[in-house]
């Protein structure tokens, strides 16, 4: 009988457990004979809770428990020379953390005594088990369960470490150590599914079992029994345990039929573990949704793109590896030869390629060892008569698949063309730029699902649970067709209708999911509930931005996150970035230290290059900085707008982002129409920004920032009311000075005087003069008293109540003392000739047509119109229009009703607001008295009346004073019209 040298072995229990799981466990080996007299068991306890009640204590993090297991080791079993660890679920995940924080710290020496390592159902790639529920039970927040969830980026470390320095190490040092490493999975376990718990790990097996009886087997001939027991003997013995040990049950359950199998080792060459088949388990989520993706999977298997390097890019969640699955499942099924390459493995899997292609083992380590292991492989996969499929998945950083002294467009690296007519390459990427991969190859980008396809992958995703498939529709565009987040979503509706858990947003149905993520993307909505980060899952946010952006970091384009993070607080609308990253704005921001337009350019080409943003050119415009525009994908753009840098300093970043709207807009006044391009391009921002400063749930501590966007949404109130779009104008001001105190702003400071006199002028122009008179008296007293009678923002007010006052029957001499006494003092403020002189003496033109001097209004309003040509103002500017329709009312009275027409005809052709704006309808209005004035008109007067009051009633209230004029009209025209 071998002398056995004296063995420990220590049982790591996992999530919500403890070391009572090991019991069955402990009691077979402690009564096995062959292992009396030499084995030890240790059991390794650490605080794992459902829940934490106490609010002085909290959970240990995976870290914590790691450090844990290490002082245990050195504690507990300092004088152990051989020692074998098993683990199971999240225990694997704490031994992992634990070996590579030790070969981190450059203490790979102290693992010496570590001699085997065994993980059972460990979540090596995430457990998605009941995923959504986990996420969002109210008030949980456990640290060592975010850890369990799929895409972890510390678990991800610390296996490439292992699989690297542990897995695949040659020697003892300081900072690797060789141990050999299983990993085995349950074939019934639907908690941590075989495929999962194998993870990159590339030997281990799958025995019967589940989730819990993998570790609790009913004797000593359980395959996972036999497999501890075998590492004890090898370890007691004093052998290298990978010298002869074979692996139990290999074979992974439930592969489909047609595969073929994978070639026997050469005689007398060491066995090697097979190459492992893709994770076909993801497949099985369901068919394949979307015909142009569908279409490209059909591409990438015909003949023609044989012979090529194709590469899936795009953005985090949008399918590319799913896509390749697909691709690899009907290539195999096809016959062909298929390796998928997965990128924390690079190394491992191409060496595995070179096996299985024939090459002898020693033949391998030699061109390992002297550098040639590249020409190697494609030399085998050249000659290989085979056809065959390669596979390079989430190969975000393009360069690792090249040269070690070139970029990977050189085609010299692992990533080259296939000279063998039989070959095929796939690299699924979030880089999209074609300079990157060279023009030998072929970038693709995946195309998203569009509203049709996502709804069908929510309806059958959760059984019809959702609700109708105009619902599912919505949701699925509000979701921007991103694969991942739709099946998110339906997963969480699907838990949510099925378990009956309550949580903090009831999120049953896709209509209150859809409402649940536009409120989060609304924060001027002021709603209560989840995080959209939350909402949609961390992985998602994880994978359609995190993990680009910190590619992005390593290639010292850090400013690229905060650029991405400053255009999320703008609107999802198109982003004119040209006009708005062109002023001083970016260089004066805390965000952008020593920025230039060099490095703002390479963080732009960095965010279209990883897909975070797309930027192109509209055509047909004419200013050339507002055709050139970028839009950020809805999930991307809700996510960012959350992320947690924003909501800590969102001061400096919305802050930012008015002062990029304001510069912009500097200048550029919203009542000249030659402005209208840039504020019809930033209006969608202007007023996303300054409501979420405002009205949302930011608290911004800034006042300064407060004050420019209070100062932005006057300015693009002004635009709105110009262009006649007076509900919105009313939309954004009411609210604002409304609750101006919650922001921390008095209704007569002047910040708040400004939107009460935009306010003030709505009114105005919706014909409701009392409410306008009401309010703009109460800005003129105010305005006066801080700012002085003739200041000019008084004088602006002063013009306006007065104009109120005019247009009420009755009060026009009233009108015109205050009217002369305000154009006096416009002279002298501002010129003879100043736009807004011009605007008050037109209203005082108005007032003379009142008060029946014809010709002195007609004088008036000429001189005015005069005055715009020579200043060449643009004719489709609101107050010159308005200058010509006084002029149309001075010769109609003055029964020159052919020169009135012709002058209201130009004015209706330059009008560029929209149709049923309140100025175009009263110009029609005006059209229609001068027909009647005309002979023989009449019946085309009616006509236009007709349509006139029809649009009125579709468009404003049967109250509103012109469509009661225009009805009085018609009714009294009709009735004197000769039958």
């Amino acid at each position: 009988m071998a002398v056995r040298t004296r063995v420990h072995l220590v049982l790591v229990h996992g999530l919500f457990s403890s070391a009572r799981v090991w019991t069955a466990f402990h009691g077979l080996l402690a009564t096995d004979p062959e292992l009396a007299g030499w084995l030890s068991v240790h059991r390794f306890r650490y605080d794992s809770p459902l829940v934490r009640l106490r609010p002085d204590r909290r959970v240990a993090e995976t870290d914590d428990i790691a450090d844990q297991f290490g002082t245990f080791l050195e504690t507990e079993l300092a004088d152990a020379e051989r020692i074998v660890i098993v683990t199971h679920s999240q225990g694997g995940l704490v031994v992992q953390r634990f070996l590579a924080r030790k070969l981190w710290n450059g203490e790979g020496r102290d693992l010496h005594r570590i001699k085997h390592f065994t993980m059972f159902a460990c979540p090596n790639t995430g457990s998605g088990f009941f995923l959504t529920v986990r996420k969002r039970l109210k008030l949980w927040h456990h640290p060592q369960e975010r850890q369990l969830r799929p895409f972890d980026r510390a678990v991800t470390e610390a296996q490439r470490t292992v699989l690297s320095a542990v897995v695949h190490a040659r020697s003892h040092g300081d900072q690797e150590c060789p141990i050999p490493v299983r990993a085995y999975g349950g074939s019934a376990d639907d908690i941590v599914p075989p495929v999962v718990a194998r993870g990159v790990f590339p030997k281990g097996g799958v025995v019967t079992a589940d989730h819990f009886s993998i570790i609790q087997p009913a004797d000593r001939t359980a395959a996972s029994y036999l497999a501890v027991r075998k590492a004890l003997e090898r370890v007691a013995q004093g052998e290298e345990a990978d010298a002869e040990f074979r692996d139990i049950a290999l074979r992974v359950p439930g592969q489909p039929d047609g595969r073929p199998e994978l070639p026997a080792p050469a005689a007398g060459e060491p066995d090697l573990a097979p190459f492992p088949p893709p994770p076909y388990g993801q497949l099985e989520e369901g068919q394949l949704k979307g015909q142009e993706r569908l279409g490209l999977v059909a591409d990438l298997l015909s003949e023609r793109a044989r012979r090529q390097v194709h590469v899936l890019a795009g953005l985090g969640g949008s399918g590319k590896s799913r896509l390749a699955l697909e691709a690899a499942d009907r290539a195999q099924r096809d016959g062909r030869r298929v390796w998928w390459v997965s990128m924390p493995e690079l190394s491992l899997r191409m060496r595995m390629i070179a096996r299985d292609l024939g090459a002898p083992s020693i033949t391998v380590e030699r061109a390992w060892l002297l550098g040639t292991a590249m020409d190697l492989v494609w030399t085998l996969l050249n000659e290989c008569p085979d056809p065959w499929l390669l596979v390079f998945d989430n190969a975000d950083d393009p360069d690792r698949l090249g040269p070690r002294d070139g970029p990977v467009s050189s085609g010299t690296g692992w990533l080259r063309k296939p000279q063998n007519a039989r070959g095929t390459v796939l690299v699924t990427s979030r880089v999209r730029r074609q300079q990157a991969w060279g023009d030998w190859t072929r970038v693709l980008p995946v195309p998203l699902l569009d509203e049709t396809d996502g709804a069908s992958m929510l309806l059958e995703r959760t059984g019809g649970l959702g609700g109708t498939n105009e619902d599912a529709r919505r949701l699925s565009r509000e979701l921007g067709g991103l694969p991942l987040a739709l099946r998110h979503a339906a997963d969480v509706i699907r838990a949510v209708s099925e378990s009956q858990i309550s949580l903090a947003t009831d999120i049953r149905d896709f209509e209150a999911f859809r409402a649940t993520v536009a409120a989060r993307v609304d924060l001027a909505a002021g709603q209560d509930g989840p995080h959209l980060s939350e909402l949609l899952g961390r992985e998602i946010v994880e994978k359609s931005c995190g993990i680009a952006l910190d590619l992005l970091g390593e290639r010292e384009l850090g400013q690229a996150a905060a650029l991405l993070k400053v255009f999320a607080c703008l609107s999802i609308a198109p982003i004119p970035y040209r006009c708005l990253l062109s002023g001083p704005a970016l260089a004066r921001s805390s965000l952008f230290p020593g920025v230039t337009p060099a490095r703002t350019g390479a963080a732009l080409a960095g965010l279209e290059e990883f897909g975070l943003v797309e930027a192109y050119e509209r055509e047909g415009v004419a200013e050339r900085d507002l055709a050139h525009v970028l839009t950020m994908h809805p999930v991307v753009h809700g996510v960012l707008r959350e992320d947690g840098e924003v909501r800590e300093r969102s001061a400096e970043y919305y802050g930012l982002a008015v002062q990029l709207v304001l510069s912009a807009t500097h200048l550029r006044n919203p009542d000249h129409p030659a402005n209208w391009p840039l504020w019809a391009a930033l209006a969608p921002h202007a007023l996303e920004v300054s409501r979420a400063c405002l009205l949302g749930d930011l608290k911004l501590s800034d006042r300064t920032v407060r004050a420019e966007a209070l100062e932005l949404a006057r300015l693009t109130s002004r635009y709105l009311i110009a262009t006649g779009l007076l509900g919105s104008a009313y939309d954004l001001v009411l609210p604002m000075v409304e609750r101006c105190g919650s922001f921390g702003f008095d209704v007569d400071d002047r910040e708040i005087l400004g939107l009460r006199h935009e306010q003030g002028r709505i009114h105005l122009d919706r014909e409701q003069l009392p409410q306008a008179e009401r309010v703009l008296e109460q800005v003129v007293r105010a305005r006066t008293r801080i700012l002085g009678e003739n200041h000019a923002d008084t004088l602006a007010s002063r013009h306006k109540l007065a104009r109120a006052i005019n247009e009420q029957s009755g009060r026009e001499g009233e009108a015109e003392v205050m009217l002369r006494s305000i154009v006096a003092a416009e002279n002298e403020v501002r010129g003879r000739e100043h736009y807004d002189t011009l605007v008050m003496r037109n209203t005082l033109a108005r007032t003379m047509l009142a008060l029946g001097s014809h010709a002195e209004a007609e004088a008036e309003a000429r001189q005015i119109l005069d005055i715009s040509r020579r200043n060449h103002w643009p004719p489709s500017t609101p107050e010159i229009l308005r200058a010509r329709e006084t002029l149309t009312h001075a010769l109609l009275r003055q029964d020159r009703a052919h020169e009135a027409e012709q002058v209201i005809r130009a004015a209706l052709r330059d009008a560029s607001q929209p149709p049923d704006s309140n100025l175009v309808m009263r110009f029609r209005f005006t059209f229609v008295l001068v027909l009647l004035g005309i002979r023989g008109r009449t019946p085309e007067a009616v006509n236009q009346l007709k349509a006139l009051v029809r649009d009125l009633d579709r468009v404003v209230t049967s109250e509103h004073p012109l469509s009661v004029q225009a009805r009085a009209l018609l009714e009294r025209t009709l009735r004197e019209m000769p039958t």
